[in-house]
């Protein structure tokens, strides 16, 4: 993108060159806006995770959105990262060849190093989005051999033998606050 057309359309009220091609875009029909399009990888990360979890803690800050690494500041300073997944069914093939399905939590946390913490929420599903669990668990923190910001997904099996490995991660009192939101928002 050259600096003359960013100068055009800043004159124009937009931000960048990027944005004004959004925006046509959205006007055209050629794509929906994040907000609208379910279907969007972004939508349940940012529109609903950080929206909904925005309205249970005090005093946590919201980077703008594409901030690198993290998306709150909480109140101590600490960077708060949040990723958000709806149960989806994996096919494991285990050693003597038989072929299982579970159904599973996907986070991607791509070896994100600058978050401290990192906020997990689950959801049953892209339609009625009900929240599961919410899991808070620091960067630097050993899960399997291995930090847990050294991963580049997070998977958790939706079994209570898997879920009760997190439990010590789980905060129950903010799920029950979230849910009441999500019911009040529907």
């Amino acid at each position: 993108m050259n600096e003359y057309q960013n100068y055009l359309v800043k004159i124009r009220g937009f931000k960048d060159f990027n944005e004004y091609k959004r925006n046509k875009n959205h006007e055209s029909g050629r794509s929906q806006s994040m907000s609208e399009n379910k279907e969007c990888s972004s939508y349940l990360g940012v529109n609903i995770g950080e929206k909904y979890l925005s309205k249970i803690w005090d005093k946590l800050i919201r980077m703008p959105y594409g901030n690198k690494g993290f998306d709150w500041l909480c109140g101590k300073g600490l960077k708060i990262q949040g990723k958000t997944a709806c149960i989806s069914n994996s096919k494991i093939i285990s050693t003597n060849g038989c072929e299982n399905h579970y159904d599973v939590f996907n986070f991607d946390i791509n070896k994100n190093k600058i978050a401290d913490y990192f906020l997990l929420l689950a959801f049953d599903n892209r339609i009625d989005l009900n929240p599961l669990h919410i899991w808070l668990i620091k960067g630097t923190e050993i899960i399997g051999n291995r930090k847990f910001n050294d991963k580049q997904t997070f998977k958790i099996f939706n079994t209570k033998k898997s879920l009760s490995k997190y439990k010590k991660y789980e905060l129950t009192d903010k799920l029950e606050h979230l849910k009441e939101c999500c019911n009040s928002i529907k």
